[in-house]
């Protein structure tokens, strides 16, 4: 498998753990579907290792996808920096 996409989910308890995937949409069309659905659901799916991973939302804090996709839905704030100290 070439890793070559990570996602960080960071749980409400403090805890993160690391995923890594290849490219899973067929083009910039798939892409946005997949993304905004993933965006409206109630819980987060990954199958990882042999395993499917079934993750509520409400448990976590915040999702982090590298690199950006390329295509991004309407209202997405572009070119921003995270400043944890704050």
């Amino acid at each position: 498998m070439e890793a070559n996409r990570f996602l960080t989910v960071h749980y409400l308890d403090g805890t993160h753990e690391t995923f890594s995937f290849p490219k899973q949409a067929t083009d910039q069309f798939d892409m946005m579907s997949k993304l905004n659905a993933a965006m409206t659901a109630d819980r987060f799916t990954i199958e990882a290792d042999g395993r499917l991973h079934i993750i509520p939302l409400s448990s976590i804090r915040r999702l982090e996808f590298s690199p950006v996709p390329g295509k991004l839905p309407q209202g997405v704030i572009r070119g921003a920096a995270l400043n944890e100290a704050l």
